[in-house]
């Protein structure tokens, strides 16, 4: 009985006098703020329940009861909590959108995606008579490189999709295009490190080196030009993810991770030949191209650079270690568009319908229109 009473009571003990440091959660969560008393609060309800929401979220080893919770759900059941996850084949975790953009569920339709290209291919002509080098990325998908292991209640019979309808229709405008995800399907069964981990919904740190490296010598095809390319002699192997490797696997907040996988990190370093030319670049695009900042690849083979992320947000050499940063909206992004010698426009799958959000039309607009 006292054993029952001291169990009931612990929560609350460690809510006013905390005993045991619990570990925080993961991702994306609010925890609802302190309400104070007032009687027109009190007759309307809101006081009550914005107090009971307050004393759920902070009460004693919350984090650590949401972790057991998750984990019973996840090992009996397959069952995932918290960020939206779901289980595929051997532990795969995906996110429904790659699968359904990998069955075309979001399929904008012929018209749409061709007028998106045909504007596409007018900017790459503007781009090129300006001295600038445009080239269109499609970056790889989880769900195309490990379509094996999509959860079988999700599977559907294929239709047309959005990123082979704007492969095909780059491949007859003549854009400069360059397929990573149809690349790593290539290596998909002779590569020896992980390019994409169970616990993760990005490529792996080892897979984004590759594919940026692809990206280098794409533009030195193209400009006739000499860049600087990661070399590495040595690499660790370890079982213990550097992010975004286990992304998907660590917003699940569970007691143990789903997988024991093992990853390679090169120990990078960059040739600086003579003759080799830093351009200035402006990639746009999804949290693809995050990892090329995380690597360091981006810092180390372009001069000056940008990242406008969703075409809403800019990143840059200043600002990208924090979590704020300057809205497109609010900046003269157009001189930026001048200064930059090449402009990289990645995408995964599940953007293909909407490339750039919304950067295509804007400057469309600006270059045909606002003249």
């Amino acid at each position: 009985m006292w054993f029952l009473l001291v169990f009931i009571a612990l929560p609350f003990i460690q809510s006013y006098i905390p005993f045991i440091n619990s570990g925080k959660l993961q991702g994306y969560y609010t925890e609802s703020p302190d309400t104070t008393f007032s009687f027109g609060n009190w007759w309307k309800g809101t006081y009550q329940k914005g107090k009971t929401d307050f004393i759920n979220d902070h009460i004693g080893f919350r984090p650590d009861f949401l972790r057991l919770n998750g984990q019973i759900d996840y090992s009996l059941f397959h069952k995932t909590n918290y960020g939206s996850p779901v289980v595929g084949k051997d532990n795969y975790l995906f996110y429904e959108d790659y699968i359904w953009a990998y069955y075309g569920r979001n399929f904008a339709g012929y018209p749409a995606l061709q007028r998106q290209m045909a504007r596409l291919k007018a900017l790459q002509d503007t781009f090129s008579a300006l001295g600038k080098t445009f080239i269109l990325v499609y970056a790889p998908c989880k769900a195309w490189y490990c379509s094996d292991k999509l959860p079988p209640e999700m599977r559907s019979e294929p239709r047309p999709n959005n990123y082979k309808t704007c492969a095909h229709l780059g491949d007859s405008l003549g854009i400069n295009q360059l397929d990573l995800n149809a690349w790593f399907l290539s290596m998909k069964d002779t590569t020896h490190e992980l390019l994409y981990s169970r616990q993760g919904i990005h490529w792996t740190n080892y897979g984004s080196i590759l594919g940026a490296d692809s990206i280098v010598r794409y533009i030195e095809r193209v400009r006739h030009i000499q860049m600087p390319h990661p070399c590495w002699t040595k690499t660790e192997h370890t079982t213990q993810p550097r992010d975004p490797d286990n992304d998907m696997d660590r917003i699940l907040n569970l007691i143990w991770p789903i997988a024991t996988e093992t990853f390679c990190y090169p120990d990078l370093h960059f040739t600086q030949d003579p003759g080799i030319t830093k351009l200035n670049a402006i990639h746009i695009g999804d949290s693809y191209n995050i990892n090329l900042i995380r690597t360091g690849m981006i810092q180390n083979i372009y001069g000056h650079w940008q990242f406008w992320f969703s075409f809403k947000d800019i990143m840059n050499q200043q600002n990208y270690s924090e979590w704020t940063y300057p809205k497109i909206a609010g900046t003269d992004w157009k001189t930026e568009l001048k200064n930059a010698d090449c402009i990289v426009l990645m995408n995964t799958m599940i953007n293909a319908h909407n490339l750039g959000n919304g950067f295509i039309d804007s400057a469309w607009n600006y270059y045909f229109q606002g003249r």
